[in-house]
């Protein structure tokens, strides 16, 4: 597998573990025609349950080689994807940016050891939905998207996330 297709295999699995491990529903959408890579939702949540219950929308990028400042991860994103996830009307649930971040070399994304499986790194969440697209792009224009550090993504930031994303996006503009 060439490496660029194994990177967004395993942070797409990274993401997978995560939610199986917060008890989320998830689905692939096939064939992915819009950049959504997974949906989310709660089950048993109110008299909204299972798939009538809110969830999310997330399109999963990885990278090595992310720009890190002491608060953000810059993400070179192409314009289309920042178009569509600044699109707060594109979809009926949120769409949020999920980024793993992970080891440059490809044998340290995962250990296996008798206590336990180690996935390295960390994923952070990011919502575009307040951010203005970017009109007329050049065809393979790219954008940095600055992920802050502290929408890491655990079972528990997750579970909250997909349970009421309005909630948390508002707290994540509150924070920047």
């Amino acid at each position: 597998m060439d490496a660029r297709n194994h990177q967004g295999g395993y942070g797409e699995a990274f993401v997978s573990a995560l939610a199986v491990a917060a008890g989320l529903r998830l689905a692939k959408p096939i064939p992915d025609v819009d950049g959504i890579d997974f949906c989310m939702w709660p089950d048993g949540v109110g008299a909204l349950r299972g798939a009538r219950a809110s969830g999310v929308n997330v399109q999963v990028k990885s990278g090595s080689v992310a720009t890190e400042t002491d608060t953000t991860w810059g993400y070179r994103l192409e314009v289309p994807h920042f178009n569509f996830l600044a699109d707060a009307l594109a979809t009926v649930y949120p769409t949020l940016l999920f980024l793993v971040i992970v080891p440059k070399d490809r044998r340290e994304y995962a250990t296996a050891e008798p206590d336990g499986l180690l996935l390295r790194n960390a994923a952070y969440w990011h919502s575009l939905a307040n951010a203005d697209p970017i009109a007329n792009p050049k065809e393979g224009t790219k954008t940095t998207v600055h992920v802050p550090k502290a929408n890491l993504l655990t079972v528990d930031s997750l579970r909250a996330l997909v349970e009421d994303p309005q909630k948390a996006t508002e707290a994540q503009a509150e924070a920047s």
